[in-house]
C-alpha cells in the first residue's frame, strides 16, 4: 500500500512539472502572438523583450530640412545673364558698354525692383512702367530712349555695309522673333523687293534695305544692324500694329498707286513681294544672337 501511494505521488510530481513547463512555454508564445496580431503594432526586426512598436500609418508626414537658396534678381543678375545681348545692341546704337552698364545701375538706384522685360525702367505718360513682350524688346526701347535723353553718351560711327545678303536676311529673321506681331516671310519679301534681294549697292551703302525715305532722300543708318532693326521696328509699330498685315494692306501705304481715283497697292510691287515669298516661305526662323555675332559687321 505504501509503495502504491509513493508511486502516485511521484507520478503527480512529474505531471505537475510537465504542466508548469508547458504553461510557461504556451504563456510566452501567447504574448508574442498577441503582439503580432494587433493591427496597429509591429515588432522590430530584432526582438527586444518588454518593448512593442506601433506601425506607422502610410500617409504619415515626416518633416525634412530643405535647404533653399534665394536668388536676388537685381540689375547685376540681369546684366550678367544677358551681357552678350547688351553688348551687341550697345555696339549697334554706338554706345560704350561701360557707359550703358553704369546708366542701367544708376536707374536701379532710384527705382524699386528690376523688370526683366523693361530693364531701362521706361514709363508711359501716366508714370507707369511699360510692359514689353521680352527682354530684347525692352532693351531696344531703352536704347531708343537713350538716343533722346543721353546723346552725350553716344559715339556715332558710320559703317556702310559691304557684306552678304545672307547676313541681312538673318538680321530680319532675328528681329522678327523679337516683334512677335510681324510675319518674317512678308518682311523678308518686302525688303527683297525694295533692295534687289539685299544686293543693291547704293542702298547697302546707306544701310537701308527697305527703301525708307526722308525729305532729304534715302534714309542713312549708321550700320546695317541698326538699319534692319529700324525697318522691322517700323513695320511692327506703323503697319502690323495698325492692322496692316499682308502685302495688299501694307502696299496701299508702302507703295501706293491711284487707279480711277482709288488708292491701292502697286500691282507691280505686289508681284515682286509675292515672287520673293516663294523663296522665303521655307526659311528657318531659328536664328540666334550667336549666329549674328559670328557674322557681325559691327566694329
Amino acid at each position: 500500500m505504501e509503495k502504491k501511494v509513493s508511486s502516485v505521488k511521484i507520478l503527480n510530481i512529474i505531471i505537475c512539472v510537465i504542466l508548469l513547463i508547458a504553461f510557461a512555454i504556451i504563456g510566452t508564445n501567447m504574448k508574442v502572438n498577441a503582439e503580432e496580431n494587433r493591427a496597429d503594432e509591429v515588432l522590430p526586426s530584432i526582438s527586444q523583450i518588454g518593448y512593442s512598436y506601433r506601425k506607422l500609418p502610410l500617409n504619415i508626414y515626416i518633416p525634412s530640412v530643405i535647404k533653399t537658396s534665394v536668388i536676388t534678381y537685381d540689375m547685376d543678375y540681369y546684366i550678367d545673364e544677358n551681357i552678350d545681348t547688351i553688348k551687341f545692341f550697345a555696339k549697334m546704337f554706338n554706345y560704350h558698354l561701360d557707359d550703358v552698364i553704369y546708366d542701367l545701375k544708376s536707374k536701379e538706384k532710384v527705382n524699386s525692383g528690376v523688370k526683366s522685360k523693361n530693364i531701362g525702367y521706361l514709363k508711359d505718360k501716366d508714370g507707369n512702367l511699360k510692359e514689353f513682350d521680352n527682354f530684347e524688346y525692352g532693351l531696344i526701347e531703352y536704347f531708343y530712349d537713350l538716343n533722346k535723353n543721353r546723346k552725350d553718351l553716344r559715339h556715332i560711327k558710320y559703317e556702310p555695309y559691304t557684306g552678304s545678303a545672307d547676313y541681312v536676311e538673318k538680321l530680319i529673321i532675328y528681329y522678327s522673333n523679337i516683334y512677335n506681331n510681324v510675319d518674317r516671310t512678308t518682311l523678308l519679301s518686302i525688303g527683297a523687293a525694295e533692295s534687289g534681294y539685299y544686293k543693291v549697292k547704293y542702298m547697302l551703302k546707306y544701310n537701308n534695305v527697305y527703301g525708307g525715305m526722308s525729305s532729304r532722300g534715302l534714309i542713312k543708318h549708321n550700320n546695317i544692324e541698326l538699319g534692319v532693326l529700324s525697318y522691322v521696328r517700323m513695320m511692327s509699330k506703323s503697319y502690323y500694329g495698325k492692322g496692316l498685315t499682308n502685302e495688299y494692306s501694307i502696299g496701299r501705304v508702302y507703295c501706293p498707286v491711284f487707279e480711277n481715283g482709288v488708292k491701292k497697292a502697286s500691282s507691280h510691287w505686289i508681284g515682286l513681294v509675292q515672287t520673293a515669298k516663294k523663296k522665303y516661305r521655307n526659311y528657318t526662323d531659328d536664328i540666334s544672337l550667336t549666329d549674328l555675332i559670328n557674322n557681325t559687321q559691327i566694329a
